[in-house]
């Protein structure tokens, strides 16, 4: 179903007392239409009901709101849609070691409590920190470092407990961190020193990546400054050692020391906790320059592309992308699987009939940091529209329906599991893509491609024109002339490609900013725009046609429901063809409007 553009409702708000709308393209619920003499008709408890509707406008209308796409988003509880299944609860809670408030108070926990005054004990004396002059500046930093917390963790500590819990736990990860990154004899003799076995080690590195087990980044930024008061060099020591226990936990050490300069490059921008970090480290392309592409056969790809774009975009048959089949549906099409340069999960492409997939290792480890990197972006103040982490999984979710294409993907070096069965992956993604959505941005130019690839005879000859061009354009001056020619003709349409998607990208970009006014995310909008079609879950018909009946602009609202509803069923093209008078009837309820659309 197209969920692409299923903002067509109205919003609230006042209007003037005459009933306009003040030059606004929206529709109003005029309050204010209401008498005096008719409002006090009304009793008590109405008017706090009547009262909730300007209370709401204050909030959305204001002038100083924050910019949500910059604005931090709190460290909070998983999502209850991932928490409440049996299945996933274990990848939420902390097997060894807690962190900040939420699960400071577990009895299950206190193994922890030692090692962490151990290790933070030993981060004081090798930094040389005065610890009454730390515990003073965290004390005064206390108000902004308890709203990186959403207000049910921290409202039953009291100040001072909250800011010695944060000293003793943000030294303690620091020294962990700064250990781990030692070589391999000296990690282990430290460790040893301190009642850390290797096992609970383990655990605990793990244990630094849950959602609800997280400490704010400035917290760690405010303690290295007092550990490094002395030297400046002794800073950037502590603040390399914390990406370097990131990037250790999900890549090899051979990478680190290959693209260690780009990584710290990339990493230089404002963070939220350990966990964004280690988001960001897995979706960002920090190894692009050691990329090697067949550059014949992206040009070839790019250029047939861009001719089936032009085609399409003036075709009034076109449809958007449908969703594609699994691996071994692929397969038999003709479409082969290679892994990846990179492993940057948003390093997906489609060229020439051949799929490349990011290298993954799935193991307790990595299942419980897709879970929490899930979450966090599932949180409801996590304002980044792309979503790149669960449009991953979600496309992934799609390749993987049967064992079948577990197989697939590790006889083509792309997946590499220790979860025992084949079966267990495929149950693994199957269940996480279950509570996912999709986001048509993402790897959107992919699904197109082989939507394209799988329903167009042209596309399926690119794999013989790129062996023909490798076969007979080896004289390299042939093959530049080539490559010319195709960049020409390549650069003359794109600027009308260009000129007609613009129009819906703008369009689509004053949705989202009119829905991140009303703080709806665009996750929070799929999973409306299905609740509204559920049986249990419908309002009379007759309910809204009174509602539009007090307000201007009557037709156009009626209109968006109808748009509204055609949207989920059908694409954005369709409706110019659709004529809008067969959708002006009665209808029991909005899924009886559904059910009439869907036979059209």
């Amino acid at each position: 179903m197209s969920m692409e553009a299923s903002g067509g409702g109205a919003s609230v708000g006042s209007s003037d007392r005459n009933g306009g709308n003040n030059g606004s393209d929206e529709c109003h619920i005029p309050m204010d239409r209401i008498e005096e003499s008719s409002y006090q008709r009304f009793s008590l408890e109405e008017k706090k009901l009547f009262d909730s509707f300007e209370k709401a406008l204050e909030g959305v209308n204001k002038t100083d709101r924050p910019d949500d796409d910059h604005a931090n988003p709190k460290i909070q509880k998983v999502p209850s849609m991932l928490r409440e299944k049996k299945k996933f609860s274990r990848y939420f809670e902390p097997k060894v070691f807690s962190v900040g408030p939420y699960y400071h108070r577990d009895c299950t926990l206190k193994k922890a409590k030692q090692i962490k005054v151990n290790l933070a004990a030993k981060f004081l004396e090798r930094n040389s920190v005065q610890k009454e002059d730390l515990y003073e500046d965290i004390r005064k930093q206390i108000k902004p470092l308890k709203y990186c917390y959403d207000d049910e963790l921290t409202k039953n500590y009291e100040d001072h407990k909250l800011a010695w819990m944060f000293l003793v736990d943000g030294c303690a990860i620091l020294q962990f961190m700064y250990i781990s990154g030692e070589d391999r004899q000296s990690r282990e003799s430290r460790f040893r020193k301190l009642g850390i076995k290797f096992d609970y080690a383990v655990f605990l590195r793990m244990d630094l990546f849950l959602l609800e087990n997280q400490l704010p980044y400035r917290l760690l930024l405010l303690i290295i400054r007092h550990a490094s008061k002395q030297e400046q060099l002794q800073q950037e020591e502590l603040l390399k050692s914390i990406y370097k226990f990131i990037f250790f936990y999900i890549r090899s050490p051979e990478e680190w020391y290959w693209n260690k300069v780009e990584i710290l490059e990339h990493l230089k921008h404002d963070h939220v906790h350990l966990l964004d970090i280690l988001r960001k480290m897995i979706i960002q392309p920090l190894d692009q320059i050691h990329k090697k592409h067949d550059f014949i056969e992206i040009i070839l790809g790019w250029t047939a592309d861009l001719f089936d774009k032009l085609r399409c975009n003036g075709n009034e048959n076109w449809v958007p992308v449908r969703p594609f089949r699994n691996i071994g549906k692929l397969r038999e099409a003709g479409i082969n699987l290679k892994p990846s340069e990179t492993r940057c999960v948003t390093d997906i492409t489609f060229i020439g009939g051949t799929l490349k997939l990011p290298p993954i290792i799935l193991d307790e480890s990595t299942a419980s940091t897709f879970l929490n990197i899930l979450g966090y972006e599932m949180c409801p103040d996590f304002h980044n529209h792309h979503f790149e982490f669960s449009s991953y999984m979600y496309f992934m979710d799609k390749l993987i329906d049967r064992t079948r294409d577990v197989e697939e993907l590790r006889e083509k070096k792309i997946l590499q599991h220790e979860l025992g069965r084949d079966e267990d992956v495929t149950e693994l993604f199957n269940e996480i893509g279950s509570h996912l959505f999709q986001h048509n941005e993402i790897y959107y130019e992919v699904k197109w491609s082989i939507n394209n690839y799988l329903n167009n005879k042209g596309f399926r000859c690119l794999r013989k024109v790129n062996h023909d061009i490798h076969q007979y354009f080896k004289n390299r001056w042939s093959l530049l002339a080539l490559i010319a020619a195709l960049l020409a003709l390549a650069s003359a349409i794109i600027q009308t490609v260009y000129t007609v998607s613009a129009y819906y990208a703008d369009s689509k970009k004053d949705q989202e900013t009119r829905f991140r006014k009303l703080e709806i995310k665009f996750d929070y909008k799929f999973f409306l725009v299905h609740d509204l079609f559920l049986l249990e879950n419908q309002l009379p018909f007759q309910v809204l046609q009174l509602i539009i009946g007090h307000v201007s602009k009557e037709d156009e609202l009626l209109n968006s429901i109808y748009k509204f509803i055609f949207y989920y069923i059908k694409s954005p093209e369709e409706w110019n063809e659709f004529y809008l008078g067969r959708g002006s009837q009665s209808h029991v309820a909005i899924s009886a409007s559904s059910e009439k659309l869907g036979s059209i």
